[in-house]
């Protein structure tokens, strides 16, 4: 074999890996225009993408405060969630962290005032079902419930079925827990409630005036009226949030 036969591999092994080079540092016109194309097309799907986003946020924060209502909110939280810039309080970051975090429950103490049944109706969020689009709202999906009022309902069959509903639903506030809660009958229907409701789909936002810190030798005041094992429900760890609003009455002017 020549000395020409054995170089011509050689050369041909140079000439591909010259031309591979050439073809990445300058790719033919339809694979440029095929790329371009391909990026343009891209781009306006995130721009669309961004501006449904942007439509479903503002179509919710008209319905926002119908959806409230919906569920039985108070005027008083329906007020003070209407608009882009509710009061921030620390009963509202405790809600938006719950939601974020994508916890089960929500615990808020403190005094008349503090924006703990405002914070609690913010979880309502999460009965938007998102994925869906706002008319996926339920309003079987969240329901507001003051405890002290129905622990004093009379009518045993309309407090089982509000009762039945309550256990069910995706998103439930429980309002002003307290003394009311006290007494074996009471006690019981709250320890149901809340058995049913530790739920992993299920979100519940609990309010109350008692302390929830431990007295010294003792258990705390909510815990002493509510029992040892609500509050072990209520509390499972990793599941739930705990938020101490104090006592300064924001509807006083007071500054949160």
């Amino acid at each position: 074999m020549s000395q020409d036969d054995k170089r011509e591999p050689r050369r041909l092994a140079d000439l591909l890996r010259r031309g591979m080079s050439q073809a990445k540092q300058q790719p033919s016109a339809g694979l440029a225009q095929l790329e371009a194309d391909w990026k343009q097309r891209e781009l306006e799907r995130q721009r669309a993408a961004e501006e449904a986003k942007a439509r479903h946020a503002s179509a919710q924060m008209h319905a926002w405060p119908s959806h409230l209502e919906q569920c039985g909110a108070p005027a008083e939280a329906v007020a003070g969630l209407r608009g882009e810039t509710p009061l921030e309080t620390a009963a509202l970051r405790a809600a938006r962290h719950v939601l974020r975090e994508r916890l089960r429950s929500l615990l808020l103490s403190g005094g008349p005032g503090t924006g703990k049944t405002t914070g609690a109706c913010y979880l309502f969020r999460a009965a938007v079902r998102g994925d869906r689009g706002l008319s996926a709202w339920d309003s079987s999906a969240g329901l507001f419930i003051d405890w002290a009022r129905l622990s004093r309902e009379e009518d045993s069959e309309a407090r089982r079925r509000l009762l039945q509903r309550a256990a069910q639903v995706r998103v439930l506030v429980l309002d002003d827990i307290g003394g009311e809660a006290s007494g074996p009958r009471r006690r019981e229907l709250l320890e149901s409630l809340v058995e049913q409701r530790d739920r992993p789909d299920l979100v519940t936002a609990y309010t109350t005036r008692l302390s929830v810190q431990r007295r010294e030798g003792g258990p705390s005041r909510f815990a002493e009226s509510v029992g040892a094992r609500v509050v072990q429900r209520m509390s499972r760890q990793g599941t739930f949030h705990l938020a101490d609003c104090g006592n300064r009455d924001l509807r006083q002017g007071g500054k949160p």
